[in-house]
């Protein structure tokens, strides 16, 4: 009982959380930014964008120590057309995101990311063939794995690019999203095993999620261009809150396992 309220706590907490950090985000892009796209000497938005960042994480983590700590399975995901339809939607996304890479005509594209473009589209054709066995839990391993690299490797080639950003405030939202969805895309790998970790499962999906919603104002509002990116993103994010969301059901927090943590 005490697992399922803490559930249900967290499971609001996140959506207001999200709610109120892409507000934030919006209200910085519209009121923060001079002429040049620069902030102004003395601006606090870098600053309150950390420190928002930093109080919404540490929340959900403080409400996430109240799930259960058994190690997950595969059995705890739901195996419903609703969620089956949920992956699969992140899964495409995925897939066209990497493939508009390839067929960007307009840019000279580098090996490293073309390969991660092929990477990504393999990944996608791998998580809809989870999104098939889930439950089943037989093979699914190396099936999550891959994506999970994929995500790793993505965000070392992207903070490649982000390093050359003399604006900290331009890439904290869409660094904090990918590091969640790496994190979690590797946590789910965990399940396929049998020593799934809840608590964090569920944390990092549902931060995955909430961190991608500040991301969108960027694109949305012209501070951040390139659909293929804004698509893998979402693609992963989606995937990752899912399967946090899916770990707040109480099947997922009362599911038997043989082990402690």
């Amino acid at each position: 009982m005490e697992h399922s309220k803490a559930a249900r706590a967290l499971r609001w907490a996140a959506v207001g959380c999200a709610a109120a950090l892409t507000a934030l985000r919006v209200l910085i892009i519209k009121t923060s930014f001079d002429d040049a796209g620069l902030l102004p000497r003395g601006s606090h938005a870098l600053t309150v964008t950390v420190v928002a960042s930093v109080c919404a994480f540490l929340f959900l983590w403080l409400l996430s120590m109240r799930l259960s700590r058994l190690p997950g399975t595969e059995a705890c995901f739901p195996d419903s057309p609703v969620w089956l339809a949920v992956r699969l939607v992140a899964a495409i996304l995925v897939f066209f995101g990497s493939l508009f890479v390839l067929l960007d005509g307009q840019t000279v594209i580098e090996k490293p990311d073309r390969l991660a473009a092929f990477g990504g589209m393999l990944s996608a054709l791998l998580m809809i063939i989870t999104a098939m066995l889930v439950r089943r839990g037989n093979g699914t391993f190396w099936l999550r794995l891959a994506p999970a690299v994929f995500a790793a490797a993505s965000l070392i080639l992207r903070f490649r690019m982000w390093s050359h950003d003399p604006l900290v405030i331009h890439i904290a939202p869409v660094l904090l999203a990918w590091t969640c969805c790496m994190v979690e895309m590797m946590l789910l790998s965990g399940f396929s095993l049998g020593v799934g970790r809840r608590r964090s499962g569920a944390l990092f999906g549902l931060c995955a999620g909430m961190f991608a919603c500040t991301v969108v104002p960027d694109y949305a509002l012209g501070m951040r261009t390139g659909l293929h990116d804004l698509l893998t993103l979402l693609g992963l994010a989606i995937w990752c809150a899912a399967a946090g969301f899916a770990l707040l059901r109480d099947h997922g927090q009362t599911e038997a396992s043989k082990t402690e943590d």
